[in-house]
């Protein structure tokens, strides 16, 4: 009898040590998603380092998710390190051939190098992988813009923001598109939409101030 008892309070007792670990490690999961999300609001608001300390908490902490990887290997281009960024990016499509955001990476890398000819098709597949992927046209956007093809641009950024209303970048770009086309009104407009959403940006104070001459 007292074999029997002493086994069920065994199972029990490795039934709760069980339980609490499954609970630790589902706690820790959220708290690294919900990190994960602050890091990219700070990276999508213009505030680069902040997001990128909380990416690299997280790189340190093992967690393995291919939007971290996409967010990091971003911030690390706007940081003026692209190798590094690189690694990130491959990353992605090492564990999903089909996420677009391993081609949107890459483009990103070779538009920081200057070299659009091979940037334009990483785009062109991601947006073929998911048509609906607002980034895509984002950073196609961005590309035509340094392409020099004002029209396409526009587009491109427009539909970026059909399909995501609050990137903040979208709305400066196509701003700066508008004020190339002439078209001040439009540009006033999605200015004023930036600063609204990104108002700690670096490029928030110069807005702001043209803006104000307006």
């Amino acid at each position: 009898m007292k074999n029997k008892t002493f086994r069920m309070w065994l199972i029990l007792g490795l039934c709760l040590a069980i339980a609490v670990v499954f609970n630790q490690a589902v706690f820790s999961q959220t708290t690294q998603q919900e990190k994960l999300k602050q890091g990219i609001e700070f990276f999508e608001a213009g505030k680069t380092a902040e997001a990128k300390a909380i990416f690299d908490q997280l790189i340190a902490q093992n967690y393995v998710n291919n939007e971290l990887y996409y967010y990091l290997g971003s911030a690390l281009i706007k940081q003026k390190n692209p190798e590094a960024a690189l690694t990130y990016f491959n990353k992605i499509l090492q564990s999903d051939p089909n996420s677009p955001y391993g081609y949107i990476g890459k483009a990103q890398y070779y538009m920081s190098k200057g070299n659009f000819t091979s940037a334009e098709p990483q785009l062109n597949t991601a947006i073929q992988k998911d048509p609906n992927c607002a980034e895509a046209y984002y950073q196609r956007g961005l590309l035509r813009g340094g392409q020099k093809k004002i029209d396409q641009a526009i587009a491109d950024l427009q539909k970026c923001l059909q399909l995501k209303g609050n990137h903040a970048y979208a709305h400066y770009s196509i701003g700066l598109a508008y004020n190339q086309k002439g078209r001040k009104d439009l540009m006033i407009t999605h200015f004023h939409k930036f600063v609204y959403l990104a108002p700690e940006a670096p490029e928030a104070a110069q807005v702001k101030s043209l803006l104000s001459r307006i």
